[in-house]
C-alpha cells in the first residue's frame, strides 16, 4: 500500500512540475505540438528522407541571392543600399572580395538623386548596383526610392559612353528579378550622366514627375546587339494617367526626334526576344479576331451583359507572335490570361493548370507531372536553368502545404519536397551545372535570410522525397 501511494504521489509531482514549467517559463510550445499532430495525421508515416538530407545551409549572405547578367554571379542588397557579390557553382557559394565603389548623382524630373554604386568586373563585363532613399535626402520629394543598375552599353549601339545607368523607381520590385527601368543614362568615365535616347516629348504625370512609362527597359532586353534599340513605351495611351497598354519602340538617329517610332503596337507584356528571324512577343487575342474559336451562347451573353460597350475588346486568350520587320504572324495561341494563368521565366512559359512548359523561341515543350506531389498542386514560382536542363517549381498542395519540385528535364526525373520552410522562398536559382539555390526568409517578418544549396544529382538520389 505504501508503495502504491508513493507511485501516486510521484505521478502527481511530475504533473505539477510540468504544469509549473508550462505556466512559468512557457517551455512547452503548444502550437508546435498541434502542428506536429496535424502533420502526423495528414501526411501519414514519416518518410525516410526530407529536404535536409540533400540540401546544405548557407547563412553568410543573410539576404536573398539575386541573379545578374553574368552567369553564376549573384548580388545581395539590404535596405541601406549595401551591396555584396557572390559566385555560385558546384554546390558552393563564395563571396567576391574585389568590389569597386563610386558615387554618382543623376537628375530625374529636375531633382538630383545621389547614390553609391558597388560594382565588379567579370567575364569582360562591368556590373554594379546602388540604392537611393530620401530618408537621408529630405530635399528630394518626388522620389522616395530608386534602384540603380550599371551595365555595359548596348554592343551594337553607336554610343557616347561604355556604360549605361538605369533606374527602377518602384519599391515593390526591390526583391523582384524582373525590374522595369524607367530612367536611363549614358554613364561617362568622369561619372557624369546624360539622358539615353531622345526624351524631347516626355511629359509629366499627376505626381509632377516625368512619366515612368515613356521609355522602359527590362533586364531581358539590355544586351541587344543591333544598332537600333528596342524598348517599351505607353506614351501613346492616356497622356496624364498610366495605362496597361504598351508598344514596342525602336530607337532612331540622335536629335532627329524619331526615337518615338512605334515598331510593334499593343503588346500584351513587357517581354520580347530579338532573334535572326525577328522579334517574338505576346499579343492578346480578342474574341472578334478568333474566327476559328467557338464561343458558346452563354459566354457571348455573359460578355455582353458584363461590359457591353467593350464587347469587341474582350480577351479570348493570347498568342506568341513573330514580327519579321514587315508583318507579324501568329506562332501559337493559348487560352487563359497570360498574367494569371501562366508563369514566365525567360523564354519558358508554364501553364499553371496543366504543368506544360512551352519554349517561346524553339516551340519545344515538356511537362511537369503534378501527380508527383501525391495531391493537387498549384505553383506560384517557376525557374529554369539557362540551358533548359533543370527546372524548379514552388507552390502549395491541396492541404495548403508549401512544396518544392526539382526536375531534371533531360532525364525526366522529378522529385518533390513538402515542408513549411518552402512557404518563405524569396528567390530560386537553377544553374547550368545542376546547382540548386533556394533563398528563404528565416521568419515571417523576413528580417534575415539563408540559402539552401544542393545539386540536382543529389536531389535525384533521394527516392522518397516528401518531407
Amino acid at each position: 500500500m505504501v508503495k502504491r501511494y508513493k507511485a501516486i504521489l510521484s505521478a502527481l509531482l511530475v504533473v505539477l512540475i510540468v504544469f509549473a514549467v508550462v505556466t512559468v517559463t512557457g517551455v512547452v510550445d503548444i502550437n508546435r505540438i498541434v502542428k506536429e499532430k496535424e502533420e502526423s495525421t495528414t501526411l501519414g508515416e514519416a518518410p525516410k528522407h526530407s529536404y535536409e538530407d540533400v540540401f546544405s545551409t548557407f547563412a553568410a549572405a543573410g539576404l536573398p541571392l539575386m541573379k545578374t547578367d553574368i552567369e553564376n554571379i549573384f548580388y545581395t542588397m539590404n535596405k541601406n543600399g549595401d551591396v555584396a557579390f557572390y559566385k555560385a557553382g558546384g554546390r558552393n557559394i563564395e563571396k567576391i572580395e574585389d568590389v569597386g565603389i563610386f558615387d554618382v548623382t543623376v537628375s530625374c524630373s529636375g531633382q538630383n538623386l545621389p547614390v553609391t554604386i558597388h560594382y565588379i568586373e567579370a567575364d569582360g563585363k562591368t556590373l554594379g548596383y546602388g540604392l537611393f532613399t530620401n530618408e537621408q535626402h529630405p530635399e528630394v520629394f518626388l522620389y522616395d526610392y530608386a534602384f540603380f543598375k550599371v551595365t555595359n552599353q548596348f554592343a551594337g549601339y553607336d554610343s557616347k559612353s561604355d556604360l549605361l545607368l538605369l533606374i527602377d523607381v518602384e519599391k515593390d520590385r526591390f526583391y523582384d528579378e524582373n525590374k522595369v527601368y524607367s530612367e536611363s543614362f549614358y554613364l561617362y568615365e568622369s561619372k557624369e550622366t546624360t539622358n539615353f535616347l531622345n526624351e524631347d516629348q516626355r511629359i509629366v504625370d499627376l505626381q509632377a514627375r516625368l512619366r515612368t512609362d515613356y521609355k522602359m527597359f527590362t533586364d531581358k532586353i539590355l544586351h541587344q546587339e543591333e544598332d537600333k534599340i528596342l524598348f517599351f513605351s505607353s506614351r501613346f495611351y492616356n497622356d496624364y494617367q498610366y495605362s496597361d497598354e504598351v508598344d514596342i519602340f525602336i530607337s532612331g538617329g540622335y536629335g532627329e526626334n524619331i526615337d518615338n517610332n512605334r515598331y510593334i503596337l499593343d503588346v500584351a507584356s513587357l517581354d520580347l526576344w530579338r532573334t535572326g528571324d525577328g522579334v517574338y512577343y505576346f499579343a492578346e487575342k480578342n474574341i472578334e479576331d478568333s474566327e476559328t474559336e467557338e464561343v458558346t451562347e452563354n459566354e457571348e451573353t455573359t460578355v455582353s451583359e458584363e461590359n457591353p460597350e467593350h464587347e469587341e475588346h474582350s480577351a479570348a486568350g493570347f498568342s506568341v507572335m513573330l514580327y519579321d520587320g514587315e508583318e507579324s504572324k501568329e506562332i501559337i495561341s493559348f487560352e487563359g490570361s497570360l498574367k494569371e494563368d501562366f508563369i514566365l521565366d525567360d523564354e519558358y512559359l508554364l501553364n499553371i493548370k496543366s504543368g506544360e512548359v512551352y519554349n517561346v523561341l524553339t516551340g519545344k515543350t515538356f511537362k511537369i507531372d503534378y501527380t508527383a506531389f501525391e495531391t493537387s498542386f498549384t505553383p506560384d514560382l517557376f525557374e529554369v536553368s539557362e540551358d533548359g536542363k533543370y527546372c524548379l517549381i514552388r507552390g502549395k498542395n491541396n492541404l495548403d502545404k508549401p512544396s518544392l519540385g526539382v526536375l531534371d528535364v533531360k532525364k525526366n526525373e522529378f522529385f518533390t519536397y513538402t515542408d513549411n520552410v518552402f512557404g518563405y522562398v524569396a528567390s530560386m536559382q537553377a544553374l547550368n551545372d545542376g546547382t540548386v539555390i533556394i533563398s528563404l526568409a528565416a521568419n515571417e517578418t523576413a528580417t534575415t535570410y539563408y540559402q539552401l544549396v544542393s545539386a540536382v544529382g543529389s536531389v535525384a538520389s533521394t527516392q522518397e522525397s516528401v518531407g
